[in-house]
């Protein structure tokens, strides 16, 4: 077996691990250092829902649905070939801890 027969053999597995595993540490390294920012946002949008719910502002609820709709509809061409790929979200969950752990 000729090396260039095996690399060959082997690129459809080599792909998805290396995107997914490369991904995966860059999201996580970004997640880890970008956290605080991250952090504030989330108590931000907790603290708009809250108040929403209490009746002290007044959210259009159906334009964020149709917004988010929107956004996810744009984006699924991309993110769900990615996500069917079982190497690729392994090894993406494997570089996303590493890229938390060692960022």
């Amino acid at each position: 077996m000729r090396m260039s027969d095996a690399l060959s053999s082997f690129l459809p597995l080599i792909v998805p691990l290396g995107v997914g595993g490369l991904g995966g540490f860059f999201v996580g390294y970004a997640v880890k250092k970008i956290y605080r920012l991250a952090m504030f946002v989330g108590v931000l949008v907790f603290s708009v829902a809250y108040l929403a719910y209490a009746n002290i502002v007044n959210l259009n609820f159906s334009g964020l649905m149709e917004t988010v709709s929107t956004l996810v509809t744009t984006l699924s061409p991309f993110i769900i070939p990615l996500t069917s790929s079982l190497l690729f979200v392994g090894s993406f969950i494997v570089g996303l801890v590493y890229g938390l752990t060692k960022g």
